[in-house]
């Protein structure tokens, strides 16, 4: 029985079978992705059934007849040859099969059938187990070599229409429509053999839309402008005082340093010594005065350790080695011989502010100012780079403002005991900043004197104190302890009015009273207040017989003067209690002494009332919930009342961003001083002017912060009829 075709059956007008007559037809298909020329897979008649029914009819019959396993194509290549076949037929080729075969019904006999079906099967299993399978037959499997690059579809499409020139036939090319430029809606991709969809075509409109826009806009002409823009931007802030000298690391690696004579166990001469004894154990053969071991006996034991274990510069003292005895000349380090008398240009400056005197009114001033008045006056302090300078080296552990209202100068002392003196409004050497080296560890107070103010008194923890003399130009010795006591100076206040005697914290737990105006270096009076070290140390303002003292174990003790004994346990005066761990502050109000301020590592800001002295304990008044955690490489935040007020005060901050808060007596936070630009790091120690609007804050790398207002700045102009300033500005005129 005949077959019909799918065409044949879907038309409605049945017409005879075309004549044998009609002209021959060669197939040629295209097969972009692995031969560049076209290669013919079968000639038929146009009486034929079409090429894609001979296609199926053979593979039904390949599965349905039986051949040995090693016979079979691989499942790949039959995947290969199903996904070809159904992509060599483009639709424009349809279309004109459609248009050609419509009207006419095709026809074959069932012999003409079994014999093509019979020799496609007969070409599918000749192939072995070891061959590829592609749409053109087998093709024998060849070692892994580069790709060959793809022929380009329009230079493939015209080789197979030459072709077909050259052999005078009609030839009809069944693959991927090679046009590009084609608009029919069903254009395939000439590489892949995808047909574009709706979504693919908008999208594509839509980045031509968006190119035409920008190129409407000047979008490049923008973008190279706004380059040039950001590349001329302004210099970033270069740093101001000292200079920081980078240490470059060699390239080369050192060579391993042999072990030392001292580790080896030998004398100078190489010879060996005796064995080292053992150590003995730490308090043993410890002469202990009280029932038990104080910690006065732990502090040295502890510290004679450390002392044995340092070498290189610190070898021989627990602290490194102490400046020697006597006055030490003031000369700046950082100045050196070919600064054209730089040096001796600030010297006379220090010279002129030791003589000028500063009126009591002034101080007295901020008594009667209101709070609110007051606050109005801080609200127009502010910064800028020429108020932030790197004054020490090191992390700074003090800082003070000179009392003077015509020159603006801070002091700080660093971690090794060096002096940074910085005349703010100065741009000569390095931007003003003069370093000195007084002492060998930190200078952990300094203060003006209060009534010559030409003199800075400064502590160590090198076990000394001196006095910077600015007429004598020298660092002159107050006080020291002995040398091999291994007792540190951690904190002094003036004892009298006008400055001449002072009260010291010993870190023995200690006090000592030191007269300046005696020859030699000793206390005249020594009293045990702690058993552990003292941290601060405060005057009542007015009633100097009484001061306040803070200790590592959470203890702040009043005691009076007149009551001390010089052995034996003191009888304190009132205590301040519930605090729970160490103490680093506590501060009488500066103006009548009726608060008192202490700084806690519990988190915790507390002021207490001093009209209940007579008690034995004393609760606080208030107290703010303050983050004290600075860590190891901060110095400890100290909170500090403001010259001449008993309801404000200062302290660092460890909050974003950063800032230097003030608080009222209340325990409220009023006002905060802060600058994202200028001031970027933590400021624990702070310091007010004692009778301008100036605050000066430091840091842990050495430089120092200072917030002014515009009243310093009118007040500073006004020079004495000497000053340089003032001379060149008449010469000017």
């Amino acid at each position: 029985m005949p077959i019909r075709s799918k065409r044949s059956l879907s038309s409605n007008d049945r017409k005879p079978p075309r004549s044998s007559k009609q002209p021959k037809v060669e197939v040629v298909i295209v097969d972009n992705l692995s031969d560049k020329s076209p290669s013919k897979y079968s000639t038929a008649s146009s009486d034929s059934v079409p090429l894609s029914k001979l296609k199926q009819r053979a593979v039904r019959a390949s599965k349905r007849k039986e051949t040995p396993a090693s016979k079979k194509p691989p499942r790949d290549a039959q995947k290969v040859l199903f996904s070809k076949s159904r992509k060599i037929i483009s639709s424009d080729e349809e279309e004109e099969e459609e248009d050609e075969f419509s009207s006419e019904e095709e026809w074959s006999s069932e012999e003409e059938m079994s014999k093509d079906e019979k020799k496609l099967s007969s070409e599918e299993s000749s192939s072995s187990s070891g061959e590829e399978w592609r749409a053109t037959g087998p093709v024998k499997r060849k070692k892994a070599t580069k790709p060959k690059k793809v022929a380009k579809p329009k230079k493939t499409a015209g080789k197979a229409k030459a072709a077909a020139k050259d052999s005078g036939k009609d030839v009809e090319i069944i693959g991927a429509n090679l046009d590009s430029d084609s608009e029919d809606d069903d254009v395939p991709n000439s590489a892949a053999g995808h047909y574009m969809s709706e979504y693919e075509k908008k999208r594509l409109q839509n980045i031509k839309e968006n190119a035409a826009f920008f190129e409407s806009i000047d979008l490049a002409s923008a973008k190279n402008d706004l380059s040039e823009v950001s590349t001329s931007a302004k210099k970033s802030a270069q740093p101001r005082g000292l200079k920081v000298k980078k240490q470059y690391e060699s390239r080369l690696p050192l060579p391993p340093r042999p072990r030392s004579l001292r580790l080896q166990n030998k004398n100078p001469e190489g010879v060996d010594l005796p064995p080292r004894p053992e150590p003995l154990p730490l308090y043993q053969n410890s002469h202990v005065e009280r029932s038990g071991p104080t910690y006065k006996h732990f502090f040295v034991q502890r510290h004679i350790g450390v002392r044995r274990g340092l070498t290189g510069k610190h070898k021989g003292t627990p602290f490194g080695p102490r400046k020697p005895a006597g006055p030490l000349d003031m000369s700046a380090t950082n100045v050196k011989g070919n600064d054209n008398g730089l040096g001796d240009r600030f010297q006379q400056d220090l010279h002129k502010l030791a003589k000028i005197s500063i009126p009591e009114s002034d101080g007295k001033k901020r008594l009667t100012v209101t709070q609110e008045s007051f606050l109005k006056s801080l609200q127009s302090m502010t910064i800028s780079e020429e108020r932030v300078a790197k004054v020490t080296p090191e992390r700074i552990f003090s800082v003070a403002v000179h009392p003077s209202t015509t020159k603006m100068l801070v002091c700080a002392g660093d971690k090794w005991g060096r002096l940074g003196l910085w005349d703010v409004e100065s741009q000569d050497g390095d931007d003003g900043v003069y370093l000195y080296n007084p002492h060998s560890r930190p200078i952990n107070c300094l203060q003006f004197s209060p009534v010559h103010h030409g003199k800075l008194y400064m502590c160590s923890y090198d076990g000394t104190m001196r006095c910077a003399e600015f007429e004598k130009d020298v660092f002159s010795e107050v006080y020291s302890t002995e040398e091999g006591a291994d007792v540190l100076v951690k904190y002094f206040d003036f004892l009298s009015e006008d400055g001449t005697t002072c009260l010291l914290g010993l870190s023995d737990g200690d006090v000592a009273i030191v007269d300046t105006r005696t020859k030699g270096c000793e206390a005249e009076h020594l009293y045990p207040a702690h058993d552990r070290t003292i941290k601060t140390v405060s005057v009542h303002p007015t009633q100097r017989h009484y001061f306040v003292s803070c200790c590592n174990d959470s203890n702040v003790y009043i005691y009076d003067l007149r009551n001390m004994k010089k052995k034996g346990s003191q009888q304190f005066v009132a205590s301040l209690y519930q605090h729970s761990r160490s103490v680093s502050s506590a501060y009488f109000s500066p103006a009548s002494g009726s608060r008192i301020l202490t700084t806690c590592f519990d988190d915790r800001i507390r002021v207490f009332e001093t009209s209940a002295i007579g008690q034995q304990t004393v609760k606080p008044l208030r107290e703010v919930r303050h983050n004290n955690q600075t860590g190891r490489w901060l110095t400890p935040f100290r909170a500090m009342w403001v010259p001449g007020r008993d309801d404000l005060f200062v302290s660092g901050s460890m909050k974003q961003p950063r800032q230097i808060e003030l608080y009222s007596d209340q325990t409220s936070l009023l006002h905060t001083f802060t600058s994202p630009d200028y001031l970027t790091s933590i400021c624990s120690i702070n310091a007010f002017h004692p009778t301008q609007c100036v605050l000066a804050g430091a840091n842990s790398s050495g430089k120092v912060h200072v917030f002014s207002a515009s009243s310093f700045s009118q007040s500073s102009n006004k020079k004495s009829p000497g000053s340089p300033r003032v001379v060149l500005k008449k010469m000017a005129l």
